[in-house]
């Protein structure tokens, strides 16, 4: 499968990326790179033996993300952009509920 992973750049999104390699499926990823950074990719393509297809996209930019979707297609989408950090989640563990 063809999966587009957003904010696969970060600690979470990178360690999905090696366990999807595992499995036989191509990662895409998106990435602001706002709580993240390219050396986490770097690390990964030596780990998986070859290099991720990366974008440097946000994902609230619509016409940016439009065209990700028209070079490539895509079997399922996994989203972890967030503009979180896992270390926010100790810090402040209440940061993440989100009142309307």
């Amino acid at each position: 499968m063809n999966i587009l992973l957003t904010g696969g750049a970060g600690y979470i999104g990178s360690h999905t990326i090696i366990e999807l390699d595992k499995a036989g499926h191509r990662v895409i990823v998106v990435d602001n790179l706002v709580n993240s950074n390219l050396e986490s990719l770097r690390r990964v393509a030596m780990i998986i033996g070859k290099e991720v297809p990366f974008y440097k996209v946000d994902v609230r930019d619509a016409e940016a993300l439009s065209k990700v979707f028209d070079e490539n297609k895509f079997d399922a989408v996994i989203h972890f952009a967030g503009l979180k950090a896992v270390g926010d989640l100790y810090r402040n563990p209440w940061s993440t509920i989100i009142t309307i």
